[in-house]
């Protein structure tokens, strides 16, 4: 007769067995068909795309001693990789506040502004993540992206075209890849949503905000310029959302309203992106105090960055706050 203590010695042996067989019963069982979990046809990673997406960061950088890369470069390729993506979705969605306001539907229009602003709030927020990489690391793999830019960025230059920073001689940053610079030249003389927004205001009751009619033709391929007759018109959207308050009809307005200060937000939200990235390649490669630094693409670097910022893209948006402040004399209260 076994002792305990020879019993206990097979018990983990017969115990792995039974889960061995208990494991090859499970296997041989037949799954029932559940499109959930066992789609044949379409799964997370194929939708996704996930395999491909993940094989799309490619490293250059190898030290002339090692061989080896440098770890920091993984998270330079992704950010900017991340970047590309939600400027992506930013033209997309800008596109359907366009067509919103071609159709004069202002809270469609503004609820995609709602998105909009949601990841202008993510990409400014990814800036602290670069400067986590000590721009001594940088250094050691700066060199080895050369002549690449972020410069260069197609998707970038759509986005400023989008809103109205026109500069046709950004054409010529792809080189010699003429399929993006016809691309890019798609946006380069179409309306801006603040173009579609002023003719939707034009639409509204008979011109009641009285845009003038010369802007309504205007060259698109322009940027936007100081238009004290624009100006105008937005004091009368405004005062009369004001008048809501005091009995009148402002309400009827409240979503062109609306429109106008998402339009604002954006344009804000995009100087203070400018900014952070200035004072992040100002950290990473200086630049800006002392002599220049220039950028792997050959710009002048934070230089030429710093050079963008205090530029608006719809000025009237930002001229029309002095009509409620007061004489001009005054100053604005919250300025102190």
């Amino acid at each position: 007769m076994p002792s305990l203590a020879h019993a206990h010695s097979r018990r983990p042996r017969a115990q792995g067995r039974s889960l061995t067989v208990a494991v090859l019963l499970l296997m041989s069982t037949p799954v029932p068909p559940n499109p959930i979990y066992h789609s044949t046809h379409r799964t997370y990673g194929s939708y996704l795309k996930v395999p491909e997406l993940l094989d799309l960061q490619q490293p250059v950088y190898a030290d002339p001693r090692t061989g080896l890369g440098h770890r920091d470069e993984l998270l330079f390729i992704i950010m900017h990789q991340v970047y590309e993506l939600w400027f992506k979705q930013m033209l997309h969605e800008l596109d359907g506040v366009a067509e919103h306001l071609a159709h004069d539907q202002a809270l469609r229009a503004a609820q995609l502004f709602e998105r909009i602003h949601k990841i202008m709030h993510l990409v400014i927020e990814q800036l602290p993540l670069m400067e986590t990489m000590f721009s001594t690391e940088f250094a050691k793999f700066r060199d080895a992206l050369r002549p690449a830019s972020g410069f260069q960025s197609v998707q970038f230059r759509k986005l400023e075209f989008t809103c109205g920073k026109k500069d046709p001689k950004m054409l010529q940053l792809v080189g010699s890849d003429d399929a993006a610079r016809v691309e890019m030249a798609k946006f380069l003389d179409r309306p801006t949503p603040y173009d579609h927004f002023i003719r939707h205001l034009a639409r509204e009751d008979h011109n009641v905000f009285n845009i003038p009619r010369d802007f309504l033709s205007r060259d698109t391929t322009r940027p936007h310029a100081l238009n004290e007759s624009l100006v105008n018109s937005l004091e009368v959207v405004y005062r009369k959302q004001d008048e809501s308050r005091k009995g009148g009809g402002g309400e009827r307005y409240y979503a062109q309203f609306r429109v106008a200060e998402h339009l604002l937000e954006f344009d804000k939200c995009f100087q203070i992106w400018r900014f952070g990235h200035v004072k992040m390649v100002e950290r990473m490669i200086g630049g800006i105090v002392g002599p220049a630094v220039q950028g792997t693409g050959g710009s002048t670097g934070a230089q030429y960055l710093a050079s963008t910022l205090m530029q608006p893209f719809w000025p009237d948006l930002w001229a029309v706050r002095a009509r409620f402040g007061g004489a001009p004399t005054t100053g604005c209260p919250v300025a102190h």
